[in-house]
């Protein structure tokens, strides 16, 4: 792939992101101004405990579809491919039902404080309706199409939100948490719908029909540690948030929440870089073209740290006037863990994209171990710091938990395949030697 063609690829898919975050922080703005700290609050505690307990569905499912339906149709093995779509829908659908039964019986016998259950009832369609959404953006990145798997949750979605809340907005109708839970799911259905099509699309222009072939056990076996690497990932985020609701107060909750939402949109470089190479180191691992995957990891390292530079000193000298501007005032704690955060972000996109090369070289369980390490070390870092310090000792407890991760998974990756994936080694970009360790 060219140097173009990359780049066009990757701003194509960060546009929509950023697109998507804009709207999202419209909406952002427009939850926080309405609802007030405490409803916000309690917003955001209802939905990370509803995206926790959706882990099981979630978890490791999309890194396991890209990587395998990317070797699938390079190989043009159509049976293992078909068997792959069948599968995992099977695996959403199943999973689902389990945990949404699960959740309605907590609210059911007094699991949850009555305002915290209310919300719950309806949150908790979020789980099945994102487990097919995640299953079908899968799809459209394994067969390299990562632009086409970001519009239905990355265009559609928030959109869909926005106008509903214009609506209220203009009408002068109040919103309340329950409000925006409903508009929560009712989005997730549109987006369900969209990826639908889509996928039906892909598949028939680029894959064959042929008699479905299930390699369920390795591919269970495979999924144990992709899930717990996104379980891990997750809750290393969501762990803050719940945490804040148990330890401090719902006011901290809001203050986090708005400090991650700014930092997102540096993360939205590494999710758009990684939905760029993912399937692109698969393919080129299968044909042992290691060089391409180094000339492709400093490429992205370079293109991520350009762009994440400007939004970083963005947010950093002018963070405080944009959340007084977009939030007010009563949000102006969110500017500290803002910079903690940030920092975090900056420092781990320079360590480029370790995770992506390990879970797409048939070595996650080097990036599992890793992330395992880091939760352990958020855990303790937040249960010291949170009660001290609140939103900033949660920022804290992230950051370097953040960084430490892929310090060590960067470390691996060059060990393991002598790839490089900061930024320190890409000025010299070399011919990548053959790793040690056969094909699996």
């Amino acid at each position: 792939m060219s140097t173009n063609a990359f780049a066009k690829l990757f701003f194509g898919t960060a546009g929509i992101q950023f697109f998507s975050r804009g709207i999202s922080v419209v909406a952002g703005v427009i939850f926080a101004r309405f609802l007030g700290a405490e409803q916000y609050g309690l917003y955001t505690y209802v939905l990370s405990i509803v995206n926790i307990a959706a882990l099981p569905v979630l978890a490791g499912l999309p890194n396991l579809m890209v990587r395998e339906i990317a070797s699938f149709h390079y190989e043009k093995n159509w049976s293992n491919l078909q068997g792959m779509l069948l599968w995992s829908r099977f695996y959403v659908f199943g999973l689902s039902l389990i945990i949404f039964s699960i959740m309605i019986g907590l609210v059911h016998f007094g699991y949850f404080e009555p305002h915290v259950a209310t919300l719950i009832y309806v949150a908790v369609w979020v789980i099945p309706l994102r487990g097919i959404a995640t299953q079908q953006d899968s799809v459209l990145n394994g067969f390299g199409k990562p632009i086409l798997a970001q519009l239905p949750s990355k265009l559609l979605a928030p959109v869909i939100t926005l106008s509903i809340l214009l609506y209220f907005v203009v009408t002068g109708t109040p919103l309340s948490s329950m409000t925006l839970v409903f508009i929560s799911v009712l989005a997730l259905v549109f987006t369900c719908v969209l990826s639908f099509f889509l996928v039906r699309y892909v598949v028939r222009k680029n894959a064959q029909t042929a008699k479905p072939t299930f390699s369920s056990k390795p591919w269970f076996k495979s999924l144990l540690p992709f899930a717990m690497i996104t379980f891990v990932f997750t809750l290393n985020t969501e762990l803050a948030i719940v945490l804040l609701g148990w330890m401090t107060n719902l006011e901290s909750i809001a203050y986090f929440r708005v400090a991650t939402q700014a930092v997102m949109l540096i993360t939205i470089l590494r999710s758009s870089i990684d939905a760029v190479i993912m399937p692109k180191i698969a393919r080129f691992y299968r044909s042992e073209a290691f060089d391409e995957i180094q000339i492709l990891l400093t490429r992205s390292v370079r293109l991520t740290m350009f762009t994440s530079s400007i939004i970083f000193v963005i947010l950093i000298f002018g963070g405080q006037t944009l959340i007084n501007v977009l939030f007010g005032h009563e949000y102006e704690a969110a500017y500290l863990p803002l910079i903690i955060l940030c920092v975090g972000q900056f420092i781990s996109i320079f360590l480029g994209s370790s995770a992506a090369v390990l879970n797409m070289t048939n070595n996650e369980q080097k990036t599992m171990k890793t992330l395992m390490l880091s939760l352990v070390i958020n855990v303790g870092l937040m249960l010291l710091l949170v009660p001290l310090y609140q939103e900033v000792g949660a920022a804290i407890a992230v950051s370097i938990s953040l960084v430490l991760s892929h310090l060590l998974m960067s470390r691996e990756v060059f060990k393991i395949t002598r790839l490089h994936t900061s930024l320190c080694f890409a000025k010299s970009v070399k011919e990548a030697k053959k790793p040690s360790f056969e094909l699996k």
